[in-house]
């Protein structure tokens, strides 16, 4: 992962991470000076003397503490991501040894479903070969016209034949 950085990065981070707490801590007594002033001069007639020191020392203390979060943010990142990651993994682990037996439940019911939707769906599709009308795969006569659907006679010699034979099995005559 270091061969993908740009060869000054690390010099750069290592400056900021001088630069920035120095810059924070010049900040912070700044500020201190300048809260101390102004405090000190509540039981005096006088205004305080160095209360533009706050001024000065609040925007001094937020340019540092962001320099230093662009210092540290790599290390930050991996240290909270040290910390996360074995707990997000044994999360995972406890729910999958959890819900293994459900999720394997549920997924059989879902096959069967499947599985019964398609035998309900070849129930309904034997169709009646004069009318076209949808009829049970048990139904031997239509339910709509009255005509034979699982086998049909021969006009020739009253054979009966499958539905589905173009000839007579005992004639050899064309099926109507």
């Amino acid at each position: 992962m270091n061969d993908q950085m740009d060869p000054g990065h690390e010099s750069r981070r290592q400056v900021l991470r001088i630069i920035g707490p120095i810059v924070a801590g010049i900040g912070l007594i700044f500020t201190i000076v300048g809260f101390g002033s102004f405090f000190a001069s509540f039981g005096t007639m006088e205004p305080p003397h160095y209360f533009w020191c706050d001024f000065v020392g609040l925007p001094l203390l937020g340019i540092g503490i962001g320099i230093c979060k662009f210092a540290f943010l790599g290390a930050f990142t991996r240290y909270v991501a040290n910390e996360a990651a074995p707990v997000g993994k044994d999360v995972v682990n406890y729910m999958a040894a959890g819900t293994k037996d459900a999720v394997r439940d549920v997924a059989q019911a879902v096959g069967e479903g499947f599985r019964a939707g398609s035998v309900a769906e070849t129930r309904t599709t034997l169709h009646c070969p004069k009318c076209r009308a949808a009829n049970d795969t048990e139904a031997s006569y239509c339910k709509a016209c009255g005509a034979a659907l699982k086998a049909r006679p021969c006009e020739n010699c009253g054979h009966v034949n499958a539905m589905d034979a173009r000839f007579c099995n005992s004639c050899g005559k064309a099926m109507v």
